[in-house]
């Protein structure tokens, strides 16, 4: 899918999907995690992610036709549109399965396990931590990267120079993913929850970013969250009147109007080895 910059009209904000424009905005800090991490031509890896087809052709372009992706998710829809894509994308050596973390399924070890906005969907992040790492044999990477949403809260992270619609926005958001149960901090908890794990103390990085300008995918990223944040009919939330199709324009005038910028939320990315004494202790 290919986005004119100049385009400002609300249709073309609203053109494309969040599952698009996360994994275009994930992209340089997952390719600085997987180099990182030393993921090579010939490695038998692990994929895990809330949406998990770019996440797998990535780590496929690094593991060469000699490696191997498994790439697990458990609903039968997502891994069906994957199966799709790879193989009009040509990617053979990816194998997309239909299956929770924890099913027997899994010909384990793996070299390394790779997980992409997957924690934070859990409901016990250190307990689905500790099943992907016991996936991959001593010495493999366990590599995770996260958003931390909650830095959208935050004053030196949020917006500049202040801009009503965003921080209305955010906070929305941010009530939203909590009321279904996202851990909303789960970028920065990485490091302590590798330690609650078993795993030793991860390497960080980070990626923070502006939105400003004509910018149709930043402005049409933060609509789908404000879209997704707000509660379902059935939920018996009551939803204040939000007009999600405007939303994007409306905030790319006011932030070009302001001559400012709005940050998407902090990335963050950890990633350590399996130390033989976590292993013993599977």
């Amino acid at each position: 899918m290919v986005f004119d910059a100049a385009a400002t009209d609300n249709e073309a904000m609203l053109s494309f999907d969040r599952q698009y424009a996360e994994a275009a905005f994930a992209r340089a800090l997952t390719e600085g995690l997987l180099a990182d991490a030393v993921i090579t031509p010939g490695m038998r890896v692990l994929v895990l992610g809330r949406q998990v087809c770019d996440l797998a052709l990535l780590v496929a372009e690094r593991v060469g036709r000699h490696g191997c992706v498994v790439a697990a998710h458990e609903h039968p829809r997502v891994v069906a549109q994957a199966r799709r894509r790879a193989a009009e994308e040509g990617f053979d050596g990816v194998s997309f399965r239909t299956m929770p973390l924890d099913a027997d399924a899994l010909e384990a070890p793996f070299d390394a396990v790779i997980g992409r906005f997957y924690l934070a969907y859990q409901k016990d992040p250190v307990e689905s931590l500790r099943l992907a790492a016991r996936t991959v044999h001593d010495g493999g990477r366990i590599a995770f990267q996260e958003w931390h949403y909650e830095s959208m809260l935050w004053a030196d992270t949020s917006d500049w120079p202040r801009l009503p619609l965003y921080r209305d926005f955010a906070r929305r958001a941010v009530e939203g993913l909590q009321r279904s149960g996202t851990h909303v901090d789960m970028g920065l908890r990485l490091a302590n929850t590798f330690s609650a794990a078993g795993l030793c103390v991860p390497a960080l990085s980070t990626d923070l970013r502006t939105v400003h300008g004509a910018d149709p995918m930043g402005y049409g990223f933060f609509a789908t969250m404000l879209r997704d944040s707000l509660p379902a009919p059935e939920s018996g939330v009551a939803a204040a009147e939000v007009d999600v199709e405007t939303f994007a324009a409306r905030l790319e005038r006011e932030t070009i109007a302001a001559g400012g910028h709005a940050f998407l939320p902090l990335q963050v990315a950890a990633w350590t080895r399996a130390a033989p004494s976590y292993s013993a202790a599977k």
